[in-house]
C-alpha cells in the first residue's frame, strides 16, 4: 500500500481517493488548490465539496457514529458481526483499514476547508455576505473535523493537567515540505474553538437560505456549546447552549410523534444533520446496514440500555423485538436508522442534547440549579409525559443528567467520551464480545495513529500501546 505523510496524502486524494462520496464529486468541487477559486460559483463548490467529504460510510456516514459505540456498553455483537468487530473487543491495529480511512478522510475534509480559507481572491462587494458566510463555514466545518479527529485519536482533554498529553497535528495550510509532530489536546482545542468563534463573526444566515444540512450560526453555537462541554469550561457551555435554545430556531419534537424525529429529515428539533440523498448517500454501507437483520445486522441494542427505558417512554420506538434473536443476543433491534437504503440524514446535533449540555453545565456551575432541573425535564418529560419534575440537586442530579444523556442520545456516536469525560470504566453486564470490561484510561479507547503515517513520518508518535 502507498505510504503519505499528512499533507502529500491529502492533496494526491483530492485528485484519486477510495472514498465512494468524493468520487462522485463533480471536478470543480473537489478544488485542493486555492489558486482554482476564483468566483463565487468555484467556493460554493468548493464548500460542497466539504460536506460531501464528511458524508461517506468512513466518515459520517457510518463509522463516526458507530465505532464510539461498539467500544463502549450499549452495543453488543450479534453472533455473526464482522465488521469493526476489533473495535468492539479492543484489539484495533496499527494496520486497520477504517482507522487509516477515518484519519484519511478528516485529512481530506480539512484541506478542502483550508483551501477555501487561504484563498486570496478578491471578489466583488455585491457578493461579500455570501462569500463571508462560505468562508465561516470552512471555519466551522474544520473545527468540527478536528474536534472529531481529536475525540478518535487522543485521551479526552481532562485526561492530563492542561491538557498536555499529546492530540493531532495541526494542519492550517500546505506545505508540501511539511512532516508535523503532534499538537497537545489543549493546542487542538484552542484552535477549534478559535475557528468556531471566528466563524460566528463571518456568517451571515440572512444571506444564504437553507437547512439544517448547512451550517448556520446558531448550528456553530451548538457544536461550540458540546465542545465546551467537552473541554469542561462549563460557563461557556451554557452560554452557547442559552443562545441556541432562546433563538427559537429549534423546538423538541412531541411525545406523540418522537419517532419522526428518526423518519424526517430536517425536523424541528434538528439543528445539523449530514444530507444523505441519491446522490450523497451509502446504501447498504450505511449506519442501518450494521443494525437491521436486512442489512449485515452486525450490532444490537444491549439488553442494560434497552432495561432503562421507562415503560411509557416515547424512545422505545427506537427498538424492535426480534423473535429470531435468541440467548444472549435477544431481543430487540435499534432502528433510530431505519432506511435500509441509507436516506436517513445522520444527525450531528439535535436540540435534545444542547438542552442536556446547558443542564450539565448549570449542575456543575451550581448557581442555577433549578435551571439545570428544567433543562433535564424538558428531556425527560418529552420522552416520559407522565414523570414528575426533577428535584435533585448535587451529585443526585449530576448522576440524572448522566443517565438522560445516555437515553436520549443512545446509538448516536456519544457513549464511549461520555464515559471517558466522566473518568469511568466500561462495564458490559450484557456482554457478547470476549472483553467485557475496560478501565478508564485504557490504551483501547483511542484509536492507533494509522501505520501509513508514522510510516511515512518519523515526526508522528504513536499512541501508547500500539507499538512504535
Amino acid at each position: 500500500m502507498k505510504k503519505y505523510r499528512i499533507i502529500p496524502m491529502v492533496a494526491i486524494l483530492f485528485f484519486w481517493s477510495c472514498s465512494e462520496s468524493f468520487l462522485e464529486l463533480e471536478p470543480q468541487q473537489s478544488v485542493a488548490d486555492t489558486e482554482a477559486l476564483e468566483t463565487l460559483g468555484d467556493f460554493e463548490s468548493s464548500i460542497t465539496g466539504v460536506y460531501n467529504t464528511i458524508t461517506g460510510s468512513e466518515y459520517y456516514g457510518r463509522y463516526m457514529m458507530m465505532i464510539p459505540d461498539v467500544m463502549a456498553d450499549d452495543v453488543k455483537q450479534n453472533a455473526q458481526a464482522n465488521r469493526i468487530e476489533d473495535y468492539a473487543e479492543h484489539i484495533v491495529r496499527v494496520s486497520d483499514g477504517d482507522a487509516n480511512s477515518l484519519w484519511t478522510s478528516m485529512y481530506e475534509g480539512i484541506n478542502a476547508a483550508n483551501s477555501i480559507i487561504n484563498s486570496e481572491t478578491q471578489l466583488a462587494d455585491a457578493v461579500q455576505d455570501e462569500y463571508n458566510h462560505i468562508l465561516g463555514e470552512a471555519y466551522a466545518l474544520r473545527a468540527q473535523i478536528y474536534f472529531d479527529l481529536v475525540r478518535f485519536f487522543a485521551h479526552h482533554y481532562t485526561f492530563t493537567p492542561e491538557a498536555s498529553h499529546l492530540g493531532v497535528p495541526l494542519i492550517l495550510e500546505f506545505d508540501v515540505a511539511n512532516k508535523p509532530t503532534r499538537n497537545t489536546v489543549k493546542e487542538v482545542y484552542d484552535q477549534v474553538i478559535a475557528d468556531m468563534k471566528t466563524a460566528l463573526t463571518l456568517m451571515n444566515d440572512v444571506s444564504r437560505t437553507g437547512n439544517s444540512n448547512t451550517l448556520s450560526t446558531i448550528s456553530v453555537k451548538a457544536l461550540l456549546s458540546r465542545v465546551y462541554l467537552y473541554k469542561e469550561d462549563w460557563p461557556n457551555a451554557e452560554e452557547m447552549a442559552t443562545d441556541v435554545i432562546e433563538s427559537g430556531e429549534f423546538e423538541l419534537i412531541s411525545n406523540a410523534n418522537y419517532y419522526d424525529l428518526w423518519t424526517t429529515d430536517n425536523s424541528s428539533e434538528s439543528i445539523f444533520e449530514i444530507s444523505m440523498t441519491e446522490v450523497d448517500n451509502v446504501g447498504g454501507q450505511g449506519i442501518a446496514g450494521l443494525y437491521l437483520p436486512e442489512g449485515f445486522g452486525d450490532y444490537l441494542p444491549s439488553n442494560d440500555v434497552v432495561s432503562l427505558y421507562d415503560s411509557e417512554d416515547a424512545r422505545l420506538s427506537t427498538f424492535e423485538i426480534d423473535p429470531l434473536l435468541t440467548g444472549d443476543f435477544a431481543s430487540h433491534r435499534m432502528v433510530k436508522y431505519p432506511d435500509i437504503n441509507g436516506f436517513d440524514n445522520v444527525k450531528v446535533i439535535r436540540l435534545a442534547e444542547v438542552y442536556l449540555i446547558r443542564a450539565e453545565a448549570r449542575a456543575k456551575i451550581g448557581t442555577n440549579i433549578s435551571g439545570a432541573q428544567d433543562d433535564l425535564d424538558m428531556v425527560h418529560q418529552r420522552a416520559v409525559a407522565t414523570a414528575a419534575d426533577n428535584a435533585d440537586t448535587g451529585q443526585d442530579l449530576e448522576d440524572a443528567i448522566f443517565l438522560e444523556r445516555r437515553l436520549e442520545l443512545a446509538f448516536e456516536g456519544q457513549r464511549l467520551w461520555d464515559l471517558m469525560r466522566n473518568k469511568m470504566d466500561i462495564v458490559r453486564t450484557n456482554c457478547t464480545s470476549q472483553t467485557c470490561s475496560i478501565s478508564y484510561g485504557s490504551d483501547t479507547v483511542i484509536l492507533p495513529i494509522p501505520q501509513n503515517e508514522t510510516d511515512a513520518n518519523p515526526n508522528i508518535e504513536q499512541n501508547p500501546g500500539y507499538g512504535s
